[in-house]
C-alpha cells in the first residue's frame, strides 16, 4: 500500500478523499445494469428497399421495450448508420400522431414512399429513420404510452408526463455514449425533434419547459446528470393552445398578440364529433380525469359558472398543463434574453379540421414580440387532418424546409434556413400543387384586404335541424369518404342568413377572413358560426373555410362582434359566387348551445385578405 503524503493544509487530504470517493462512484456506475442491454440486443444491419438497388443504403436498427422515467414499457426503435463516427453524431426524435404509434415514420426505403408504406407515403417522402440515418443521423422513433404496443395510459401529452418520457429516453442514449459498449455517441447539444399533431403539441412543450436541475428551457438533465439541449424542432400540424383547438370561442385574432389569461374566455364552442371520436376511440386508455373533461365540455353550457366544479380544472390541463402558448415563464426568459432562441419551423395545414392556422400564428407572435426576428419558420399547406388532400408533393415541399433547418442546426451545413412564410394554394384536384407564394412575413402573405357590406336584415335561430350543417362535417365526411375537398348542392336552410357576392373577376383569398356582424338576440349565450363557400355556376357550393363564435351578453341590446374564419389559400374563379352563411347551430361538428335563442343580425360585414 503506498504511503499517502500528509499536508498540514487539510484541503489537499480532502482532495484526495474527494478523488477516491469519485472513482469509487465510477466502479459503481459501472456496475449497474445496462437500461438499453435489450434494445443493443435486438439489433440488426438492413438494407433498404429503394430502387433502382444501386440507391438502396446499409442501417442498424434496434427495437425493443424500454421502461420509461417511472418504469412504463415504451416500444422504442433507434435507426443508425451502419460506420462508426468519429465525433458524436445528432440525434432525431420522431413523435407520432394522437393513437398512431412509432410505425408512423418508420420505413424500409430511404425515400419513404416504397409499397411499405401505402397511402401513407406522404408523410415519410424524404422523411423517415432510414432517410436520416443514412445521412448521419442517429434516429428514436418510439410509441407514447397508452398507444400501440407502449404501456400505461395516455396522458395527452401531458408536460409532467409525455414530454418527460422524451427527456428520459434520450437522456439514455446520451448516457450510453459513455458506456463501454454504445450503440453511439451522441452529441448530447445536437438534439432536433420532429412532431406531428399529438407529437406535434410535445415539440412546441420540449421547447417551451425545462428539465428538473436544467439551466435553460429547451433543455434538461440525462439520468447521469449530463446537460442535453434542443438544437431545432419541427412540430406539424398540431396546437399550442389545445383548448382552442378542441372548443374555440372564436375570441382569439391572428393579429397582435393574444392574452394567455383571457384567450379562451368565453369557454368556447365544441367540435363536437372529434370530442365524440376521441371518447369513443381512446376511452380505455385515457384515464378518467381526461375523460371527464371531455365529457363535461360535451355536457355544453353554461360553462362559466363560478360553482362549475370540472371547467376550471379542465381549462387549466388543457392549457397550461399542455399547452406551449402558456408556458410564461419560458417567454419571460426569451424577454429578459435569459433563453436560448431555438429554430423552429412550423407547419400548419389550411384545410385541418382539428388545428387551424391560428395555432402557430399566435406562437409566432408571442415569439417575435418577447424576441425580435426570433428565428422560426412557416410553412401552410393542405393538410394533415380529417378531409385534407395530403398530397405527397405537398409534404415533400414541408419536409425539403425541414432538411434544411435541422442539417444546419445539427449537422453543421452551410446552407442556412430562411426563416419566412410559405403557403400553397389549395385546390381540389389531388393531383395539382401549388403554387408556393413567399413572404417575410405571414401578414405579407395578402397585398390588400377587401370588403364587402352585405346588406339586408336576416333571422338566425336555434335549436335548428340544417342538412348543410352534417353534409360539411369534416369528421363525418372523413369517416364517410375519406379525403377531398366538403362539397353539396343542398338548397339554403331556413333560419340560416344567408349572403351572395358575385364575381366578375377571379379572387384569391390568402389568410383569415375577418366577418363583423351587427346583431340583437333573444339569447345572452349564443352562437354565430360562419361558413364560406365557393358556388359554380351549376350550384355546386365548395367549402372554403368556417368559423365559431361564442357570443355573451345582454338580451336584445344591439351588439356588435367581430371574428375571424379560419381561413385558407384560395381563388375563387370569376363567374362564381361567394356564398357566407351565419348560423347559431352548426351541428353536427360544432356542439349546439343549449338555450334557445333567436338572432337577428342587422349588418354584415365581411374582409378578405387577397393576393
Amino acid at each position: 500500500m503506498p504511503k499517502v503524503r500528509r499536508f498540514k493544509v487539510g484541503r489537499w487530504s480532502l482532495a484526495l478523499v474527494a478523488l477516491a470517493l469519485l472513482a469509487g462512484t465510477g466502479r459503481a456506475a459501472a456496475a449497474m445494469p445496462d437500461p438499453l442491454a435489450a434494445l443493443k440486443a435486438g439489433c440488426t444491419i438492413r438494407r433498404s428497399t429503394d430502387q433502382p438497388p444501386a440507391k438502396a443504403v446499409r442501417y442498424r436498427i434496434c427495437s425493443t421495450k424500454v421502461p420509461s422515467f417511472d418504469g412504463t414499457p415504451l416500444d422504442v426503435t433507434v435507426t443508425l448508420p451502419v460506420r462508426s463516427a468519429r465525433h458524436p453524431r445528432p440525434l432525431i426524435v420522431f413523435l407520432h400522431g394522437f393513437l398512431n404509434d412509432k410505425t408512423e415514420y418508420l420505413s424500409l426505403s430511404r425515400g419513404g414512399v416504397g409499397a411499405d408504406r401505402g397511402t401513407a407515403a406522404y408523410k415519410t417522402v424524404d422523411w423517415n429513420n432510414v432517410w436520416f440515418a443514412s445521412r448521419g443521423y442517429v434516429v428514436l422513433n418510439y410509441t407514447a404510452r397508452g398507444m400501440g404496443a407502449s404501456g400505461g395510459q395516455i396522458g395527452l401529452a401531458s408536460k409532467y408526463i409525455e414530454v418527460r418520457d422524451t427527456q428520459y429516453l434520450t437522456g439514455l442514449l446520451i448516457d450510453d455514449g459513455a458506456s463501454a459498449h454504445p450503440l453511439a455517441r451522441i452529441a448530447a447539444r445536437r438534439i432536433g425533434v420532429i412532431g406531428s399533431s399529438y407529437g406535434g403539441g410535445q415539440a412546441w412543450l420540449l421547447l417551451t419547459t425545462k428539465g428538473a436541475g436544467a439551466p435553460q428551457y429547451g433543455s434538461w438533465l440525462s439520468p447521469r446528470g449530463r446537460l442535453i439541449e434542443l438544437a431545432a424542432i419541427v412540430p406539424g400540424f398540431t396546437w399550442t393552445d389545445l383548448l382552442s383547438s378542441l372548443v374555440p370561442n372564436g375570441h382569439q385574432l391572428a393579429e397582435g398578440v393574444v392574452d394567455p389569461a383571457t384567450a379562451d374566455k368565453p369557454t368556447g364552442i365544441g367540435k363536437q364529433t372529434l370530442i365524440d371520436g376521441f371518447l369513443a376511440t381512446a376511452n380505455t386508455k385515457l384515464p378518467s380525469e381526461s375523460i371527464g373533461w371531455l365529457a363535461r365540455f360535451n355536457a355544453g353550457e353554461p360553462y362559466d359558472a363560478p360553482s362549475d366544479p370540472v371547467i376550471p380544472v379542465a381549462e387549466r390541463a388543457l392549457t397550461v398543463d399542455r399547452s406551449a402558448y402558456f408556458q410564461n415563464a419560458f417567454f419571460a426568459a426569451l424577454r429578459a434574453h435569459r433563453q436560448r432562441r431555438v429554430p423552429v419551423l412550423a407547419a400548419q395545414g389550411w384545410t385541418d379540421g382539428i388545428f387551424p392556422v391560428l395555432e402557430v400564428l399566435r406562437m409566432v407572435n408571442r415569439l417575435q414580440s418577447v424576441s425580435p426576428g426570433y428565428p422560426i419558420e412557416t410553412y401552410f399547406g393542405d393538410f394533415e387532418h380529417l378531409v385534407a388532400l395530403d398530397r405527397v408533393a405537398d409534404f415533400r415541399y414541408w419536409h425539403i424546409l425541414g432538411n434544411r433547418l435541422l442539417d444546419h442546426n445539427l449537422l453543421g451545413h452551410r446552407r442556412r434556413p430562411r426563416f419566412d412564410a410559405r403557403a400553397a394554394l389549395s385546390n381540389c384536384d389531388p393531383r395539382t400543387f401549388g403554387p408556393v407564394f413567399e413572404a417575410n412575413s405571414f401578414d405579407k402573405l395578402h397585398r390588400f384586404v377587401r370588403t364587402f357590406d352585405l346588406g339586408g336584415t336576416q333571422t338566425t335561430v336555434s335549436p335548428l335541424a340544417d342538412p348543410r350543417g352534417l353534409a360539411s362535417d369534416p369528421v363525418v365526411l372523413s369517416e364517410a369518404r375519406g379525403h377531398g375537398c366538403i362539397t353539396t348542392k343542398l338548397p339554403p336552410t331556413p333560419g340560416v342568413a344567408t349572403y351572395a357576392i358575385a364575381l366578375s373577376q377571379p379572387l384569391t383569398l390568402f389568410g383569415l377572413p375577418r366577418l363583423e356582424l351587427r346583431y340583437t338576440s333573444t339569447g345572452g349565450d349564443l352562437e354565430l358560426d360562419s361558413r364560406l363557400w365557393d358556388e359554380a355556376p351549376d350550384g355546386t357550393q365548395t367549402l372554403v373555410t368556417r368559423g365559431a363564435y361564442r357570443a355573451i351578453g345582454p338580451l336584445l341590446t344591439p351588439t356588435t362582434v367581430d371574428y375571424e374564419l379560419f381561413g385558407n389559400a384560395w381563388t375563387f374563379p370569376a363567374g362564381h359566387r361567394i356564398m357566407l352563411e351565419v348560423t347559431q347551430d352548426d351541428a353536427s361538428y360544432l356542439r349546439a348551445d343549449n338555450f334557445a335563442s333567436t338572432t337577428t343580425i342587422a349588418g354584415a360585414r365581411l374582409s378578405l385578405p387577397v393576393r
